[in-house]
């Protein structure tokens, strides 16, 4: 049976809405030391109403915001209302941490698998959780990222895989040198066909050199995918 005073990790809480508070209702019964993050300043002054002290108000899409928290070696819950946010913030947070254990909310199968195949260490379905499942999940091993495909859900967002066209913008550059957020754009991973097609996950920490025939797997909004195929292409000659 495990015991939960040995538990020494603090949590962070990234939502405060409607699930966001149900969750922490639920933690507090367990941990002491929870953060609450929100993007909104009207949900983080109802953070501070119900006595949460450490609540604070981040902007998702700004990195050095994020990683100011402090996010390594703890408890990362994204428990926003809204899906995308969740997916969007899963995928950041992986990308920042290599000690952390990230936990995600769903509320359908396919947001399940989604956010697992982006690194999600855990995903509860918000239809079975309880408190005790919960604290739970938090204390048992990470789980095997599922890696069979790549799951296209209507929540907003999606995955698509982009081409690295000659003559373009990128080439030659290396991944620290693109801000793909800039972009409002994530960018998941590179199939790099100078190394047999392999398929490098940006978490790994790789700097990658981008070269003509890479093909880049994109998470963002179909506008923001459609203005970035077209910056790819610009100035390029088709024969």
């Amino acid at each position: 049976m495990f015991d939960i005073s040995k538990e020494k990790r603090e949590i962070i809480l990234f939502g405060y809405g409607k699930l966001g508070h149900r969750v922490y209702e639920m933690l507090s019964t367990y941990f002491s030391k929870i953060t609450v993050v929100e993007q909104s300043d009207t949900l983080i002054d109802d953070a501070k109403a119900h006595g949460i002290a450490r609540s604070f108000s981040v902007d998702y899409k700004h990195d050095q915001e994020l990683i100011d928290l402090g996010l390594e070696n703890k408890i990362l819950f994204c428990a926003m209302d809204e899906m995308a946010l969740n997916i969007f913030l899963v995928l950041s947070l992986k990308s920042m941490t290599r000690n952390s254990t990230i936990i995600s909310f769903s509320t359908s199968a396919e947001n399940t698998r989604k956010l697992k195949f982006i690194g999600a260490d855990k995903v509860i379905d918000i239809y079975e959780a309880s408190a005790n499942r919960i604290v739970d999940i938090i204390t048992r091993p990470a789980v095997t990222r599922v890696l069979d495909e790549i799951i296209f859900v209507d929540n907003g967002i999606s995955l698509e895989e982009i081409e690295i066209p000659p003559n373009s913008f990128l080439e030659d550059k290396h991944l620290s040198e693109v801000d793909f957020k800039a972009f409002g754009l994530i960018l998941v991973g590179i199939t790099d066909r100078e190394m047999g097609d392999d398929f490098i996950f940006v978490s790994r920490g790789i700097d990658h050199k981008f070269d003509e025939g890479d093909i880049l797997v994109l998470l963002g909004e179909s506008q923001d995918l459609d203005r970035f195929y077209k910056k790819l292409h610009e100035g390029v000659v088709h024969g």
